[in-house]
Parts: C-alpha cells; structure tokens; sequence
C-alpha cells in the first residue's frame, strides 16, 4: 500500500515549500498561474508540503509563527513583515 505522507516531488519549473508552524496562523499559497494550493488556518504544530509552479506567493496572517522552506533552503520572512502579516514571493 502506497504511504500516505508520501514525498512531495515538484516538477520542472516548480518549487516545493515547506511550511512548519510553531503558532496558529491563517496561511494561503498561490502559485504562478494563480491556483491557491492553500488556504486555510494551521494549528501550531501542523506542517504542509507542497509543490507549484514558481514563483509562489504566500501570505501569512501571523509571520512569526512560521518557519518556511523552499526546496529545502530556508526563507528569512522576517524583511516581509509588516505588523503581525507577511506576504512574499518564493521560489523565483
């Protein structure tokens, strides 16, 4: 039987983000051709993978509260602050 956590392999011309949230944080996620691959609040402790065209656009309702990885590289949210959100370009 196939597992169910299976990895998320993106591919060409795709970037896989990583989402891992230490604080409750409405999250959404829109990729290139503007399909949103999420939308939703994640709970603290809750962590997403996902793959889309590039470059993606998230937007966080509580930055600090996550910790963002594109292809397995870190993304520092912190300069995309502004009060409590962040909204960003990844993967371009």
């Amino acid at each position: 039987p196939a597992a169910a956590s299976a990895p998320v392999t993106p591919a060409a011309g795709e970037a896989l983000v990583n989402l891992q949230f230490t604080a409750d944080c409405w999250t959404q996620l829109t990729d290139a051709n503007g399909k949103v691959l999420l939308s939703a609040l994640k709970r603290r402790g809750d962590s997403v993978e996902l793959a889309g065209k590039a470059p993606l656009e998230l937007r966080l309702g509580y930055a600090r509260g996550v910790v963002v990885l594109v292809n397995g590289q870190a993304v520092d949210v912190a300069p995309f602050i502004h009060g409590e959100t962040a909204r960003l370009k990844l993967g371009q």
